[in-house]
């Protein structure tokens, strides 16, 4: 993620304007802003909208700074949630590769069928708005149920009327937007009349697409609008907003020219307020392009914005902004610039295939002039037989460019960049106008000094903590050292120290390790006061909100879905047995032996290189611990006496003298007084860690290690569901493995070819990477099914630019 400082680039009208002090305050205050909380977006790329249980959901993430598009490369950690019924069922973290990670969810059959959620974030977006999370809404069904109740929606339907700008002022004639849906989130068709204080009619209007559409009227001071509205066979009434006596309404044409936006300002205000300044603003992903200026003095004033000021593809945001700095009105708008989208081609290399035959597919990305790009892209193959395709899908496209700085559902996404639709660029204005937009709060940016993050980036996985009496009371004493040890599968081991603050809190970053590892973290507060409590926070939950987001349902012919959940249950049925029949090769055995010593939780190392059993022949009349290992380990050196003993494993010498080992108590690093003062009764064993052995403890452990175990109870206890004091042992999942799908390869003969083959999924592939010449090929197999096959690719390249393409086939 680059930090961006906005620039100005509508230089022709700010020069003369520099100096305006409220000019000045607003772009400050915005680029401060800008400085302090840069924004992320993610976003999923889903093998397919639904699924069965027992099947698996592939996905590819795509993680870019918000302002440039470009792919993000700071945040290191990718968290994605499973969510069904309001709870966080699954929580799976990622390890973004250049702004990039792969990962899946299996569905296990033990789940619910019903609506489930897909949601993805970072640490650093957990700062803004949770609507700005990534979310994707999909069925899951349960391919044994036989009967499922179909919920209709009511006949109800809500209309809201978005007056262009914000507000209706009187005697100002005016665009008002409105949106009709019904109570499933779903658009309504809608017609109606407008009524003057219930009596004339004003004017009439009717939906044009998706239940919105827009109409003009006149508002008078002193009388009330009402709507007449009628869908189906309903009527309802519905009030429109206030006539304001005063204001000012902002009326964006972004349709008549295709070199300028028009921007049309209205005033209305009283003598007292005349010729005073106003400002406008045009802003797209926090960076301002445009600024011009005019004064109420003027009934109407016209700001002509060149279209060549927007380089990018995407939403502007118009703010008009009084003398107070005051933001007075605001309005949406889309840019379209082709150098933002990718032209994307995806062929096969035959118009039709057999059943198990191999595909090939030929992918070319080249941008708008025309040039070749190097890109990474993922694809997912599907068959259309069994599930059936989204109309207009959410893609890359459509969310990067256009749903990611909106709030709400969304109806039909790609509608908008079908270049099929002819009227997808009016129906595009009508969004702008009755869709929320609440990434830039204009009034809490000018009111309010930047605050810091409350989240911060996180360069890899955090672990966090508090350290307290175990009565829960706060020390008050300071000093308390918490170290972490982990051993990481096919890693170098991890030993940290950290001190913890004030309120006993700790933290530990940047940590890399994947799933099932055995954390141990300590704590000692002051020399050594043990007597403390640990605990570990889990890895960050934001709250579920229960406010469902619409879910977008599939118009799916009777037959191909009843043979989707027929297939998915054979399949479901050959796994389940697999793993039956792969159970039944297992010998029940019975295993007597007691427990080893090394499976003592307080050891983070394997075998010791030396071991001293402590008992009561060789500690009789000891006083010190290192009496009793005088002369019993080879290699281990130790003279003195009292307080002052000198010890050293053979060869830890350097240039300055004796390199003592370091001294581990229960696990947790001690100083040489502390294991001075044990009574060597109170000692279970002792080990001696030396040279290679002695590295999981890191660089502290250069001269070897002593590791004293104290006696706590038998030798069949089980130390790992011992609460030590000042002790905390887990087994944490950190990032996510990476499964890599599975796509049969039928020119060879294997046991696989003896099963039917009807998956879904034939082929999903999260890294199609483009050559210096925009090219890529894969191969796959066909199933054998005879029906029609989709091939969905979409992706970006590091520049921010983004693009996504199908192709479809037919097996015969």
């Amino acid at each position: 993620m680059r930090y961006l400082i906005p620039a100005f680039t509508g230089l022709g009208l700010l020069l003369a304007f520099t100096a305006e002090d409220v000019l000045t305050r607003i772009v400050n205050r915005f680029n401060a802003y800008q400085r302090e909380f840069p924004q992320e977006k993610v976003y999923l790329h889903c093998d397919r909208p639904y699924y069965a249980l027992g099947e698996t959901i592939w996905f590819k993430g795509y993680l870019f700074d918000a302002a440039s598009h470009r792919a993000d490369t700071v945040s290191r950690v990718l968290y994605v949630d499973l969510i069904s019924n309001g709870k966080t069922l699954l929580q799976k973290r990622f390890l973004p590769g250049e702004g990039m990670a792969t990962g899946d969810f299996y569905l296990a059959d033990t789940l619910q069928e019903g609506q489930y959620q897909l949601r993805a974030y970072t640490n650093w977006m957990r700062n803004f708005d949770e609507d700005f999370f990534f979310t994707r809404e999909f069925q899951v069904y349960q391919p044994t149920a036989t009967e499922r109740n179909v919920v209709q929606a009511k006949e109800e339907c809500s209309i809201q009327f978005f007056p262009e700008g914000g507000d209706l002022v009187q005697d100002i004639e005016s665009r008002v937007g409105f949106k009709a849906i019904n109570q499933a989130g779903r658009s309504v068709a809608v017609q109606g009349v407008i009524l003057e204080n219930d009596k004339d009619t004003v004017t009439a209007f009717q939906s044009e697409h998706l239940g919105m559409g827009r109409f003009m009227m006149t508002p008078q001071a002193g009388k009330t609008y009402t709507a007449i509205v009628k869908h189906g066979t309903s009527t309802q009434r519905v009030p429109l907003p206030n006539v304001q006596s005063q204001g000012h309404v902002l009326i964006v044409d972004n349709l008549s020219n295709k070199d300028m936006i028009r921007v049309f300002i209205f005033n209305q205000v009283p003598a007292t307020e005349a010729n005073k300044e106003l400002y406008i603003i045009a802003q797209m992903r926090g960076e301002v392009l445009f600024v011009a200026k005019g004064t109420t003095g003027k009934k109407t004033f016209v700001a002509n914005v060149p279209r060549a000021k927007f380089t990018e593809e995407g939403i502007v945001q118009f703010t008009l902004f009084g003398a107070n700095a005051e933001p007075l009105a605001e309005r949406l708008a889309y840019v379209r610039q082709p150098n933002s989208i990718l032209s994307l081609e995806l062929k096969t290399d035959k118009a039709a295939y057999k059943p198990r035959e191999k595909v090939t597919l030929e992918f070319e990305a080249k941008d708008a002039a025309g040039r070749p790009v190097l890109g990474d892209f993922s694809l997912a193959v599907t068959d259309a037989g069994q599930v059936t395709p989204e109309r207009y899908p959410q893609t890359l496209v459509s969310y990067l460019l256009m749903s990611s700085d909106l709030k709400g559902f969304i109806e039909e996404p790609g509608y908008y960049f079908d270049p099929q639709n002819p009227n997808a660029v009016l129906h595009l204005d009508f969004l702008m106008m009755t869709q929320g937009w609440r990434r830039f709060n204009w009034k809490q940016i000018l009111t309010e000094e930047p605050k810091k993050p409350t989240y911060w980036v996180e360069q890899g996985l955090s672990l966090t903590g508090k350290v307290t009496r175990p009565n829960g009371k706060i020390l008050e004493k300071k000093g308390i050292n918490v170290t972490l040890f982990m051993t990481p599968p096919r890693q170098a081991p991890v030993l940290e120290a950290v001190s913890a603050e004030a309120d006993g809190s700790y933290a530990f970053h940047n940590l890399y390790f994947g799933d099932s590892v055995k954390v141990m973290v300590q704590a000692v507060a002051g020399k050594n006061d043990r007597n403390l409590s640990v605990t570990l926070h889990g890895f960050p939950q934001p709250t579920v909100r229960l406010t469902k987001t619409p879910f977008q349902p599939i118009d799916m012919q009777a037959e191909a879905f009843a043979e989707y959940l027929s297939r998915a249950n054979e399949n479901l049925q050959i796994e389940r047995q697999f793993r039956l029949d792969k159970a039944r090769l297992l010998k029940e055995i019975t295993v007597k032996a007691r427990r080893p010593e090394d499976m003592d939780g307080r050891k983070i190392y394997g075998h010791a290189d030396a071991t001293v059993k402590f008992d009561q022949m060789n500690s009789s009349g000891a006083t010190s611990i290192f009496q009793v290992l005088q002369g019993r380990v080879a290699g281990l050196n130790i003279t003195g006496g009292g307080m002052d003993y000198t010890v050293q494993i053979r060869g830890a010498m350097n240039f300055s003298g004796v390199v003592e080992p370091l001294f581990v108590l229960d696990g947790m690093p001690v100083d040489k007084q502390t294991v001075a003062t044990i009574p060597p009764t109170d000692v279970d064993y002792v080990d001696v860690l030396k040279g290679a052995s002695a590295a999981i403890y890191g660089s502290r452990a250069s001269g070897g290690v002593i590791s004293i175990l104290t006696k706590r109870g038998n030798t069949a206890y089980d130390w790992s569901k011992e609460a030590v004091p000042g002790q905390l042992v887990r087994v944490l999942d950190g990032y996510a493995n990476v499964r890599e799908f599975y796509s049969p390869d039928y020119s060879v003969d294997a046991p696989e070819k003896l099963r039917p083959d009807y998956r879904s999924t034939l082929y999903w592939n999260p890294h199609v990477q483009t050559d210096e010449n925009g090219k890529a090929r894969v191969t796959f197999y066909n199933t054998d099914h005879t029906t029609q096959i989709q091939a969905q690719l979409e992706g970006a390249c590091s520049d921010g630019r983004v693009g996504a393409t199908k192709v479809s086939y037919r097996v015969q």
